[in-house]
Formats: structure tokens, C-alpha cells, sequence
């Protein structure tokens, strides 16, 4: 739920593309589910950015996740998840979340996936999109309060709220809150992963660069680890990275084009020229990179029973050099019962 503070403050719609794993059937070595199981899992997660060698910005949360599988068919799940207990380093966000819970009770998200746990629709996300929207007015009080009182200031929370009811109306910003904790769980659901076998490919990633909005490619590795493996559990891992010269690359052909559609607003043939030549040298001097990792402690009933998560992504420009470091865990606690 911290996502949704996250695109308030932004005012910006980032949508989660959270990537399934690679499936294969030569050797099937993750279970099915059964429609009734059910099991709670903590939550928790921390972030930080280092700057020229300083901390800049920390920040934490953590959450109980119940999953329910309400349906099992050949083809498909439909999955319950249910938050209690979330808390976090933002102020802001444990408002959103207590005005939610005071009048909603805890927010429950039920979706479809596809037999390999690919997130197919959120099927209650009307529900979710009304809810958020419900509580918009108090939120924009809050997070302007200090501005009360001014004329200037009223104006900008009419618009403000305008803004954020047209966007969470929209049932692809509501689906995009969730779906990344939809994945945590279901990330290497169904996988036949040959023992220490590497499965490689490309995927597409939100873009590691400030300012640039299109997806990247990256390089992903998955495979399973025989050293940690036995009858109870089958560890998988995966790495996602995107190099240097692979973000040079991108960049250099995203802001190219962006320069040739310029042309339109005047831009002669010699200055389109000199232009990106002056951009391509930028470039060239841009250092940057993200290695992410994921690794998964996989019961032989399929549900995960811990599931750790790092990204660092380092970006160089000119005299700025700035790490951020993502991570998260999941641990299973009990299998959840009804209270």
C-alpha cells in the first residue's frame, strides 16, 4: 500500500511491471494449488540512497500478507490477498492507510492469474479504485494543511484532487499498486527449472534513468539451486541486469529520437546534427548500471516459504554519483486460519 502515498506525492502513475519467470516444462519442479489454502506471510522492506558517499533518503515499511487461493482450475487462480498490520517510515502513508482501514476494514485484493501465476486482472479493482478515491479529499487537507487559508492554495488543492480521482478512477493505476506484491509470491510459480540448469533471456524493465519514462532492457538468469535443494524445499534465483554500455545504448537511441521529432518545431539538418552529436557525448561519459536479485525458498506444496529481494542501481553524471538500494523480504509465518 505504500505505492499509493508514492503516487500521490509524484502525482504520477507508475505502473509495476513486475516480470514472471521464465516457464519450462522439461522439469516441473514447483506444485499446484488447491482452491481453500491459505497462508499469512510478513512483509517487510527498506530502501535508501546514497549520494556522492551520503545518505540522503531511508525509508522502511512492513505489512502481514494473508494469501487465499478462492479458486484452482486447469487454467487459472483466483487469488485473495488481504493487509493488516501495515506501518511505515511515512507519516503520510500510515494516514492513507488508518483512513482506509477505519472505513473500509483491512483492504483485501482479489485477482486472477494464469495457471503459472501470470497476473491476468484484479477482479475487484472498481471496489479498490472507489475506496482510494473516497478518502482523496482528506488526503490532499492533509498533505497541504500547512497551506491553509490561502486563496493560492485552495486553487491548488481543487486541482490537486481533480488530478488524483481522474487517475486512480483508472483501473490501470489501481492494478499497478498491486500487482508487485501479486508477483512476490507467484514469481516463480509453476517454473520447471532444470537443476542448476541457467535459463537466460531479455526482459523489459522501468527505466533505471531519472526522466526517462519507456522500458529498458535488461538481461534476466534464472535457475535452480541444487546445493540448497533437497525433498522439503527447491531454492530458485534469479538475476536481472542492465550494464554500461546497455543503458548507453538506450539512452542514445531514446534521446535521438526525441531530437528527430523535433525536427517539426524547426530544427534545420546541420543543427539536428550538431545536436546529437552533443548529446551522444553525454552519454558516453554516463556511467550507470542495476543488478537485482531474487531468491526463493520453495516448498514442495508450491507456496514460497521465504523469498529474498535486492536491486542496486548505480548512476553516474558528471559530478553526481548516486547508489540506490532496494530491498525486501517475505517469510512465511503460519499456515493462516480463520479469526
Amino acid at each position: 500500500m505504500k505505492k499509493i502515498t508514492f503516487i500521490i506525492i509524484c502525482v504520477l502513475a507508475t505502473a509495476a511491471a513486475y516480470a514472471q519467470a521464465p516457464k519450462d516444462s522439461t522439469v516441473n519442479i514447483i506444485a499446484y494449488w488447491n482452491a481453500g489454502e491459505k497462508y499469512a506471510y510478513e512483509y517487510s522492506a527498506e530502501e535508501y540512497k546514497v549520494v556522492n558517499g551520503d545518505t540522503t533518503e531511508v525509508s522502511y515499511s512492513n505489512s502481514i500478507q494473508i494469501y487465499e487461493i478462492l479458486e484452482a482450475t486447469e487454467t487459472s487462480y483466483k487469488i485473495s490477498v488481504t493487509y493488516k498490520d501495515e506501518y511505515s517510515s511515512d507519516p503520510l502513508n500510515n494516514t492513507l492507510n488508518a483512513l482506509l482501514e477505519e472505513r473500509y476494514g483491512d483492504p483485501k485484493v482479489i485477482a486472477t492469474t494464469d495457471q503459472n501465476g501470470s497476473l491476468l486482472k484484479i477482479d475487484n479493482v472498481q471496489e479498490l479504485s472507489d475506496q482510494i478515491v473516497s478518502i482523496l479529499d482528506e488526503v490532499v487537507d492533509i498533505m497541504m494543511k500547512n497551506d491553509e487559508g490561502s486563496e493560492i492554495a485552495e486553487e491548488q488543492k481543487a486541482y490537486v484532487r481533480n488530478y488524483l480521482k481522474e487517475m486512480f478512477s483508472n483501473p490501470e493505476t489501481v492494478m499497478s499498486i498491486f500487482a508487485e506484491d501479486i508477483g512476490r509470491v507467484l514469481y516463480f510459480h509453476g517454473c520447471g527449472l532444470e537443476l542448476d540448469k541457467e535459463y537466460t533471456g531479455q526482459i523489459e524493465v522501468p527505466s533505471i534513468f531519472p526522466g526517462v519514462d519507456q522500458l529498458i532492457p535488461a538481461d534476466l538468469t534464472i535457475w535452480a539451486d541444487s546445493e540448497y535443494t533437497d525433498e522439503y524445499s527447491t531454492v530458485c534465483r534469479s538475476k536481472t541486469s542492465i550494464s554500461t554500455e546497455s543503458l548507453r545504448n538506450f539512452l542514445s537511441e531514446y534521446y535521438i529520437q526525441s531530437i528527430k521529432n523535433a525536427r517539426e518545431t524547426g530544427l534545420t539538418e546541420g543543427n539536428l546534427e550538431e545536436t546529437i552529436a552533443e548529446v551522444q557525448k553525454v552519454v558516453n561519459e554516463i556511467e550507470g548500471s542495476m543488478n537485482e536479485y531474487l531468491t526463493g525458498e520453495i516448498h514442495a506444496t508450491g507456496w514460497p516459504l521465504n523469498v529474498i529481494y535486492d536491486k542496486i542501481v548505480h548512476i553516474k553524471v558528471e559530478d553526481q554519483d548516486q547508489y540506490k538500494n532496494t530491498s525486501w523480504k517475505l517469510k512465511i509465518i503460519i499456515p493462516s486460519k480463520e479469526e
